[in-house]
Formats: structure tokens, C-alpha cells, sequence
């Protein structure tokens, strides 16, 4: 009988395993080609990287271009008071770095300073070429050396009309104020592809001098590629935004000449004389370049490739790099031998595919879960950023128009308060939205003067009455030995102490809320380093949760939310804020007793006769001549509010309700400048901006500033509206004070 149990037994085991094996084959034929794609998408993937990784190094000396541009800039090298001088600094660049063609410098004048390499006298040579302006007359002086700068040839040309103010690297490193990249071109002397990289000159008083500039040559990129073994028979090669042919393995296909003027320029990847690598790059979705490294397939000559399109991590170089090859030149043998394979795997798949399932289904479910968390987190910011800031834009503003009526001193009290506290939750506001940016650390801190004693009182006002409504005492004292004027970031420290000091009222039901602010020490001759006390006799904080209260979300007790509100956040964002300005905070407690938190920072003394409170700002649109504005802004109350604003001020203001309206208008009453909100029915701002730019363009009229206002406070705003054609951006609530600045930026001198 036992015979017969263990037979049985080990049948139905065995008959387990066949019917286990039978799937398992099955599935994996019926899977193969998704299989054999997986892997042709692993193997590609190894090659872009490594071809990514060796290109990108083979740029790396180019980094350096950048670095020297801004070292010339920031230097007093780069003069037309000492040309010789400064060439032959250019010179030694050129020797350091083989992959440095020319170093060159023009000035606002129109004059052009080169050093550079050349092969057209002797093989090796350099190139020097001076315009110097005498009035509207431009002289040359040219010369030739050999590679022992052994003078060859020597010229004067009085017939020069080249004016280095209208070329492209010097109208862009000017117009973005910092170092620029080039899109790559063929350089007109060499006849070698390149890019440039530039970066303006200004004096010590801010003053734009001129634009330095280095040629950097990348065809040994393709000189890489060519050497590049991309299995059999495939290739790789890099492309730009623009679609031309940045490197590729046979650098002749790379030039095209064009025009009566013979000049030569990259070819596009749908010109070039390869069809293969044409079809690759057909491929793409959309024909688009992609964002992220991306895997394709297409059929040529009845073959089929695979394709990987990876981009640059360098923002500087917005390229990407191209791979192809056909499917056999890798995946034939597996093809021959797939059953010998699954086989061969079967035992693997089985013990990895049970294991594998669990955890890719446990990470599957995390990665949706965390998309979906920061999607909802990015909704409701957005969604918060306008909805709150629309009406505090009207608070703030009507605040200041009843600033700046006749009202009697307890009015004018209680409107300064009214103004404060809608500041201070603004400035909340401002903080949530950029709790991102906190955690990784790439919040940008202030470093401008400011009247510490008036960001202290203006911190506790906020709180003066809601102390004096829970029956507490509350007071404030700043060390008389503390300078008036100090160099920092006011709004991050009133932010600082607005959190501590609203905690400290909050929690406290009886006695006191003291704030101290002391001098601790100087660490240098103007350097301060202040300690802000803030003393509170509520319930305490126990020991064992004084480090826990600075996470995100964490109070000291879970009733406390209950009790009293609040999410969590204001501690955890302080103590950071508190780092990024040179100090921290510490806390001491006791049970029943209270609660001392000392916030601190470091600043700088300034010693200036500017008040820099708010009693001292200029009305200076009022000094304007008139003017003719455009407000195009969908709320009613804001429109009301910016008409307020400009009453009495000699100007012209025009309104309208949408954006489409709004460009209707425009082309009818030609303003002098144009507030456009962004987020309207109908066309919204960037609609209309771009309509405005388009209709100048076409009626060659001269571009009047158009400032963008939105109530989103996102990253990435700024950018999105300057490329829509505006002139400048603010961000709501918009006051009366800021509406000046704009007016005075654009129209004054």
C-alpha cells in the first residue's frame, strides 16, 4: 500500500513539473519577441552610456572654455587699453587646449580682438586680428606666425566692416547676463564644426564693457564615433535640438554648402547621405528629440534595428546621441537557440520569476502610489498658489490704498496690522510652496540691506493682539548694541520668527511670550552673529520628543493637532532656513513650566543712512510723463483695485477682461506697457503675449514692455513667460509699491 502512496505520489509530482515545464515553455515562446526586445533595449542601452560617457569626456575640456570665459570676464585681462597684453594671454589659453581654436574679445565700441589658429599660410599657424575704431573708421591689423609665432605675414586693412555687436555670441551672452552656449555651426576661418561659448565683460560699477568668447572644435567627436564599434554593422551619432548633424562616423557628410556666398553649415539629419541612419532617426515619436533616453525600432531593406536615442546630462550641450544596429547583429544566436534556452532558463525563471513578482509588484504599487502622491501635491499646490493669492492681491492692495488715506491714528494702527498680517501670510504661503525647494536645499537666500530692529517689530505686531485677546503678556526687546542696518534675508528671518512666535502664543493659555533678540558675538570686523530668543510659559515638550518636533508633519503630541491646528511644517521649515542662514535653533523645555527657542543667524554690518522701512518709498511713477497702460486681468476686484492704484497719477489706464480682448485692444489704443494677468478665460496671457509679439513683428512696430502677473508662485513661472515674449514678471499680491518699480524700471532715464 505504501508502494503504491509513494508511486502515486511521485506521479503526481512528475506530472506537476511536465505540466509546470508545458506553461512555462509555452509562455515563453508566446513572450519571445517581447523577451528578445527586453534584452535588445539592455544591450543598447550599455552602448549609449558608454558612448554618452566617452563623448561627454571628450567635452569636458570644453567645461573649461566656460570657466575661462568667466575668469576673463571677472578679471582685468580683457582690455583695449593693452591688446598685446591681452592676445597673448589668448594665446597661452590656445597652447593649453587643443580643442580651443580662437579666444577673441569685442567691446561696446564695435572693436575685435583675436587670437586664433590657422592653417591658411602655414600648416599649424596662428591668426591675429585687431580692429581698433577711430570714430566710424575701422582699421585691421593682421597678421600670420608660424607654430613658433615667428611672424609670416603682416597686413592693414582699412576696409573692415565686421562689428562684432551683431553677431550671435555676443548679442546672447549679453542679453542673458551670464555665460552662454552655442548651438554647434561650422566655423567660418577653419571650415570645422564647433561651438562657442561667451560671457559678458562689465567694470566695477556694472557697467557692460564687451563680450569674451572662445571657438571650441568638436570634430574629433566624430573622429570617436568612427572608432565606435556599434556591434556589426551599426553606428551612432549625435544630433541637436535643431535636427543637424552634430558628429557622425564619416565627418564629410557633415557639411553642406549653401548660397552664392558659399558658407558652410551642418548638414540636417534629413539631408544626410546615409538612409539607414536617416530611417533611425524617422523613427523617433513625433519625430521629436526626447527629453529622456528613449527605444526604438524600424525596418530597413528587410532587416530590422533597433534603435537608442539617449540625451546629454549637460544642459549646456542639448544634444543627444543616436545608436542603431540591426536586431541579428546580436540577437542571432539567441534566435538559433531560443528553445535550448528557455529551457536553460526555466529553472531560473522559476525560482527568480516567484521572487521577482512579489517585489516588482510590492515597487510597482510604491512607485504608483508616490506618483500619485506628488501629482496630487503639485495639483493642490498650483491650485492653492492661485486661489489664495487672487484674493490676497485685493487685501493687500486696498491695505495700501487706506495707507494712504486720511485716517486717524487707531485707524492707521489697525491698518498697519491688517497690512502686516496679510504679509506674514503671504510670506506663509510662499514657504508651503517652496517646501520642495527647502528639503533640497536649493531655496535661494537674499543678501541685501535691511533695518533689522523694523523686521523685528513688524514679526511680533502680527501677534501684539492676538497675545492681548488670550488674556497673555507679550513683549519684545532688541540688544541696543545690535546695528540698525545689517546685510541678510529679511523675509527668511521675519519668517523664522513668525513661526516660533506664533507657536509660542499659540500653545501658551497663561502668563507670558517674550522675545529676546541679543548680540552673541562678532566672528569677524562685520560680522554678527545674533541669537533670537523666543520664551513661552505654555505646557512644555517632553524630553524625548525635543528632536522629533523638527521632522516634517510631527508635532509633540497627537492631541496637539486636535487641540490647537496647524500641519507640522513650521518647525521643521525654520530649522532649515535656520542652516541656510548660518546658524540653527535649539530648544529648551519643561513640563508645565514652558519653553525657550533660541533661532541663530548670521549677518553682516552695513553701515548706510538709507531707511529702509516703508515711510521712505518714493512715489516715482507719479514723476513719470503720462502714460498710456494696459491692464488685462479676468478678476474683477483686481481691475478695480489697479485702477485705484493709478488714480490721480496723470496716467491713461485701460482695461480689459480676457486676453483676447486684451490684444484687440492693444492694436487699437497702442499702450505704452501692458500688465497681463496669465491665467484668463478665453486666451489666456501667453496666448495673447505671443499674439502681441507676432502683430509687432508683422507691422514692424517697435515692442512695448509687457510684464506678466501671475497668483502661481511655482518654479519654472518666470522662465515660461519670458519665452512667451514678456518683458518682465511678478508674482500676486501685486502692490501699489511694485506697480511703481515697474513703471519706474521701464520708463525712467
Amino acid at each position: 500500500m505504501k508502494f503504491f502512496k509513494k508511486w502515486a505520489l511521485a506521479a503526481g509530482f512528475t506530472f506537476l513539473i511536465v505540466v509546470f515545464a508545458s506553461i512555462i515553455i509555452i509562455s515563453s515562446s508566446l513572450t519571445f519577441r517581447k523577451t528578445l526586445t527586453g534584452l535588445a533595449h539592455n544591450i543598447m542601452e550599455n552602448i549609449a552610456s558608454y558612448t554618452l560617457d566617452k563623448s561627454e569626456d571628450y567635452l569636458r575640456p570644453a567645461e573649461k572654455a566656460a570657466e575661462l570665459t568667466k575668469f576673463l570676464a571677472d578679471s582685468n585681462i580683457v582690455t583695449s587699453e593693452d591688446p598685446s597684453s591681452m592676445v597673448s594671454y589668448f594665446y597661452q589659453q590656445i597652447s593649453l587646449y587643443p580643442q580651443f581654436t580662437s579666444v577673441y574679445y569685442g567691446n561696446i565700441k564695435g572693436e575685435f580682438f583675436m587670437a586664433s589658429r590657422s592653417n591658411a599660410i602655414v600648416e599649424g599657424g596662428y591668426y591675429t586680428k585687431l580692429l581698433r575704431k577711430d570714430g566710424d573708421k575701422i582699421t585691421g591689423e593682421l597678421l600670420w606666425t608660424d607654430q613658433n609665432f615667428k611672424v609670416i605675414k603682416e597686413d592693414v586693412d582699412e576696409t573692415q566692416s565686421y562689428d562684432p555687436r551683431t553677431r550671435p555670441w555676443y548679442n546672447a551672452a549679453v542679453r542673458h547676463k551670464e555665460v552662454i552656449w552655442t548651438d554647434p555651426y561650422v566655423f567660418f576661418t577653419g571650415k570645422k564644426p564647433g561651438i562657442t561659448t561667451a560671457s559678458p565683460v562689465y567694470n566695477e560699477k556694472g557697467k557692460l564693457l564687451g563680450v569674451v568668447g572662445v571657438d571650441i572644435t568638436i570634430d574629433e567627436l566624430s573622429t570617436f564615433l568612427s572608432n565606435t564599434k556599434v556591434g556589426k554593422s551599426g553606428k551612432a551619432f549625435i544630433v541637436n535640438r535643431n535636427g543637424d548633424v552634430v558628429a557622425f562616423p564619416d565627418i564629410t557628410k557633415l557639411r553642406r554648402s549653401v548660397g552664392e556666398d558659399n558658407k558652410i553649415r551642418l548638414s540636417r539629419m534629413s539631408e544626410l547621405d546615409d538612409e539607414t541612419s536617416r530611417k533611425a532617426y524617422e523613427s523617433l515619436p513625433h519625430g521629436r528629440l526626447p527629453s529622456e533616453q528613449i527605444f526604438t525600432t524600424f525596418t530597413q531593406n528587410g532587416s530590422k534595428y533597433n534603435a537608442m536615442f539617449t540625451p546629454f546630462k549637460g544642459s549646456q550641450w542639448p544634444w543627444t546621441i543616436g545608436i542603431y544596429m540591426p536586431e541579428d547583429d546580436y540577437l542571432g544566436d539567441v534566435k538559433a537557440n531560443r528553445n535550448v534556452n528557455i529551457i536553460i532558463s526555466l529553472f531560473v525563471v522559476l525560482l527568480a520569476g516567484l521572487a521577482g513578482l512579489v517585489v516588482a509588484k510590492r515597487i510597482e504599487k510604491s512607485r504608483e502610489e508616490a506618483v500619485a502622491a506628488n501629482v496630487a501635491k503639485s495639483r493642490f499646490l498650483a491650485v492653492m498658489s492661485h486661489e489664495i493669492r487672487t484674493p490676497m492681491n485685493v487685501i493687500l492692495g486696498t491695505t495700501d490704498l487706506l495707507k494712504a488715506t486720511d485716517l486717524s491714528e487707531e485707524q492707521q494702527k489697525l491698518v498697519n496690522l491688517l497690512g502686516n498680517a496679510g504679509e506674514g501670510l503671504t510670506d506663509l504661503i510662499n514657504d508651503i510652496l517652496d517646501m520642495s525647494k527647502v528639503e533640497a536645499g536649493l531655496l535661494d537666500l537674499e543678501h541685501v540691506p535691511f533695518d533689522l530692529r523694523d523686521v523685528v517689530d513688524r514679526a511680533c505686531s502680527v501677534f501684539d493682539i492676538a497675545a492681548s485677546a488670550k488674556g497673555i503678556g507679550f513683549s519684545w526687546s532688541i540688544d541696543p548694541k545690535i546695528p540698525a542696518s545689517v546685510l541678510g534675508d529679511p523675509s527668511r528671518t521675519r519668517q523664522v520668527l513668525i513661526n516660533l512666535i506664533g507657536n509660542a502664543v499659540k500653545f501658551t493659555s497663561e502668563g507670558q511670550v517674550q522675545v529676546n533678540v541679543t548680540l552673541e558675538e562678532k566672528e569677524a570686523e562685520n560680522m554678527l552673529r545674533l541669537n533670537f530668543a523666543v520664551q513661552d510659559s505654555g505646557p512644555g515638550i517632553p524630553e524625548e520628543r525635543l528632536e522629533s518636533i523638527f521632522e516634517s508633519f510631527t508635532q509633540a503630541d497627537s492631541s496637539v493637532s486636535r487641540k490647537y491646528g496647524g500641519t507640522g511644517l513650521g518647525l521643521t521649515i525654520s530649522k532649515k532656513l535656520s542652516l541656510m542662514l548660518g546658524g540653527d535653533i535649539r530648544v529648551e523645555s519643561n513640563l508645565s513650566e514652558g519653553s525657550i527657542f533660541t533661532f541663530m543667524a548670521a549677518f553682516e554690518e552695513f553701515v548706510s543712512s538709507v531707511d529702509f522701512g516703508e515711510q521712505g518709498l518714493s512715489e516715482g511713477a507719479d514723476l513719470l510723463r503720462p502714460l498710456t497702460i494696459l491692464f488685462v486681468e479676468d478678476n474683477a476686484s483686481n481691475r478695480m483695485l489697479f485702477k485705484f492704484y493709478l488714480e490721480d497719477s496723470g496716467h491713461k489706464v485701460e482695461i480689459a477682461e480676457d486676453g483676447k480682448a486684451g490684444f484687440e485692444m492693444y492694436k487699437s489704443i497702442r499702450p505704452d506697457i501692458v500688465f497681463m494677468d496669465i491665467e484668463m478665460p478665453i486666451m489666456d496671457g501667453y496666448e495673447s503675449t505671443r499674439a502681441i509679439r507676432q502683430w509687432e513683428k508683422y507691422s514692424s512696430v517697435q515692442a512695448v514692455p509687457i510684464v506678466a502677473l501671475s497668483a502661481h508662485a511655482l518654479k519654472g513661472m518666470e522662465a515660461s513667460v519670458r519665452a512667451a515674449g514678456c518683458s518682465g514678471y511678478a508674482t500676486k499680491p501685486f502692490s501699489k509699491k511694485q506697480l511703481n518699480e515697474q513703471l519706474e524700471k521701464h520708463f525712467r532715464g
